[in-house]
């Protein structure tokens, strides 16, 4: 099983070295959710815990810094405070992981198209200066040979870096996004299992995102959660995971509207820089280029 984690590990390395951030931080996940299921799995056929890590050649450490260290650190650190059952923790952690990296790559999925809108609007000049080129037009010589050719370039040259600045900024917008939703009703869950009261749990909770460094939202809904089950004298820990649950798909659907949202908003850096800047960089070099070659036969 040693072998199988390393080899697990250096592929997802090479996949990291082959694709965006977003994607690889998925593929980490996912690798670490594996790896806390066989250790669930282990653990619930009596292993003790640090023997189930050491017989996958690994340790709590190791993966969570692959998953990114919050989350597996707060759930652990919260399941040993309060003594709930580790196998169980161990599973829903794993889920936890898998729903996470599921989560990036949607998002990811849904800003695919404007990423390529915005790609592809940066090249529109690019493509036009070769196609004045292509028709034997001094286009270079227009753009470079001072004057207003030359002008027309450099405030050309400014436009688009603003609508590459403007894109940039409007596709991060769409990507930022609670990066683990539902995790404090989580917590809060993981701790009851413990057989803690349920002030207790959220204290604990609260604590261990704290110390992991996560500022973490959801607290309104987790208080909610508490209200109800002890107005309505029933278990909270079933209405926490739901919540959470929800709280997940709300992200997930959120990410899209906001994706969606980046896809139109990407036309006004379209309109209001790169079509210009197309006409400064191509359009006016062009007609430069042309009037000089007809001028200088009468010279």
């Amino acid at each position: 099983m040693s072998v199988t984690w390393r080899r697990g590990s250096a592929a997802a390395r090479a996949v990291e070295s082959r694709t965006d951030v977003a994607r690889a931080a998925a593929t980490r996940e996912d690798d670490a959710a594996a790896t806390v299921h066989r250790v669930a799995a282990l653990v619930a056929g009596g292993l003790p815990l640090e023997r189930a890590w050491a017989v996958l050649g690994t340790d709590a450490g190791a993966v969570a810094e692959r998953a990114g260290g919050a989350l597996v650190t707060a759930v652990l650190d919260v399941a040993r405070r309060t003594g709930a059952p580790m196998a169980p923790t161990l599973e829903r952690l794993a889920g936890l992981l898998r729903e996470q990296a599921a989560q990036r790559r949607a998002l990811q999925t849904a800003l695919a198209g404007p990423k390529a809108t915005a790609r592809l609007v940066m090249v529109l000049p690019v493509v036009g200066l070769g196609f004045g080129l292509a028709l034997g037009l001094d286009v270079l010589g227009a753009a470079l040979g001072g004057g207003l050719g030359t002008m027309s370039v450099l405030a050309g040259a400014a436009l688009l870096v603003a609508a590459w600045a403007w894109s940039r900024a409007i596709v991060r917008r769409a990507a930022r996004g609670d990066p683990a939703p539902g995790i404090a009703l989580d917590l809060v869950a993981v701790a009851l299992a413990g057989g803690g009261a349920a002030d207790r749990a959220r204290a604990v909770a609260a604590s261990a995102l704290a110390d992991a460094g996560v500022v973490a939202g959801g607290w309104d809904e987790v208080d909610a959660a508490l209200d109800l089950a002890r107005r309505a004298g029933v278990p909270v820990r079933g209405l926490l995971l739901a919540e959470a649950t929800a709280a997940r798909m709300r992200a997930r659907l959120d990410g899209e509207a906001r994706a969606q949202r980046a896809a139109v908003q990407l036309a006004l850096p379209l309109g209001a820089c790169v079509l210009p800047a197309f006409s400064l960089l191509v359009i006016v070099p062009l007609v430069v280029s042309m009037l000089e070659g007809a001028l200088t036969p009468l010279g």
